[in-house]
């Protein structure tokens, strides 16, 4: 509230607060506890507090800073670059046994190209399963992660489940590992063949 007041000629400006028309103390303890909803204005992802932009995503909103947009449009392009990548590589191998993969998180979730893929690198035979039920496609998986567990390479968090639903993360970390474990294989094998390695 202010008031003028007058004198000796000079006019001067007087700021009082009231308290019982300005502010309770539950309208000051929510501005420090930053529960008020921001101002029209301040509904920027930018300009909200973490807690709020939390909240709002929590809630189901897409709120997110440009730094945030820029490391999911990163990490995007690194799942498609993956994705793509991954795809050409079992290509390469399924084409022994006359298969072909288009989309990877699609054509991984009934088991059989991933059986044929580990037939290939392995040079053994493995069985599967020729229903094409979602029992049928969880447990052509399973026999492929059994098959990789006996050869004990290390699948962290992996289940059937997760490829027959086509889980892109999990899906390209599933076939990162086949490549580790049969790449790095191949590659000392050919290097120890080649008396290259003493």
């Amino acid at each position: 509230m202010y008031t003028a007041s007058s004198g000796s000629g000079n006019a001067s400006l007087r700021c009082s607060m009231s308290s019982s028309a300005d502010f309770s103390d539950e309208d000051d303890y929510s501005l420090k506890s930053g529960s008020v909803s921001p101002a029209p204005g301040d509904t920027l992802p930018w300009n909200l507090p973490r807690h709020e932009r939390s909240k709002r995503k929590i809630q189901g909103g897409s709120v997110l800073d440009p730094a945030e947009r820029a490391v999911l449009r990163i990490a995007d392009e690194r799942d498609r670059v993956q994705k793509k990548t991954f795809t050409k590589w079992i290509n390469q191998h399924l084409l022994k046994v006359r298969k072909h993969v288009n989309d990877l998180y699609e054509d991984l979730r009934d088991g059989h190209n991933l059986i044929s893929l580990l037939e290939v690198l392995s040079g053994e035979s493995l069985p599967r399963e020729k229903g094409r039920m979602r029992f049928h496609r969880l447990q052509n998986v399973q026999i492929a992660l059994d098959y990789l567990k006996r050869r004990q390479v290390k699948l962290v968090n992996i289940r059937n489940d997760d490829i027959t639903d086509g889980n892109p993360k999990l899906t390209l970390g599933l076939i990162w590992t086949i490549i580790l474990h049969f790449q790095v294989r191949v590659g000392f094998n050919f290097l120890f063949s080649d008396g290259l390695i003493f």
